[in-house]
């Protein structure tokens, strides 16, 4: 093994760990993962952990913890909004929700941002159907 290949070998490694770390971030995933809730790391395969250490930097990986945990903080307060509009102001809460709600499903909080958009969905619909009964 030449040193060309030895190089070679240690920008495929970091290719791999730099992936690995975005699609366990779940910034750029298809589908949901637990990146809400878990811290992202970098993830090596048996080959390549007992030749090298992970070489992504500690900026990067404070980068993606920061932007997972941005994302889900405004997934948490637009459920918060969602579910005070079921109580107060249900017009403005409830579409202030189902705003936020669709920030933070467009932001990566799929599961948050719904269960936003549904219950602000709900709280407006309800206003106006239960307001002829009480007016």
């Amino acid at each position: 093994m030449n040193k060309e290949d030895s190089s070679l070998d240690n920008a495929t490694k970091e290719r791999f760990q730099k992936s690995q770390l975005h699609l366990e971030s779940g910034l750029h995933a298809q589908e949901e993962y637990a990146a809400e809730i878990a811290v992202p790391q970098a993830r090596i395969s048996r080959d390549y952990k007992s030749s090298s250490t992970s070489t992504v930097s500690d900026e990067e990986v404070a980068e993606l913890v920061e932007a997972v945990t941005r994302n889900k903080a405004v997934g948490y307060v637009a459920l918060f909004v969602a579910l005070a509009s079921l109580f107060v102001w249900p017009v403005l809460l409830g579409i202030s929700g189902i705003i936020l709600g669709v920030i933070a499903f467009v932001m990566g909080n799929k599961s948050l941002g719904s269960w936003s958009v549904a219950l602000g969905f709900i709280a407006v619909a309800a206003y106006f159907l239960l307001v002829p009964y009480y007016s």
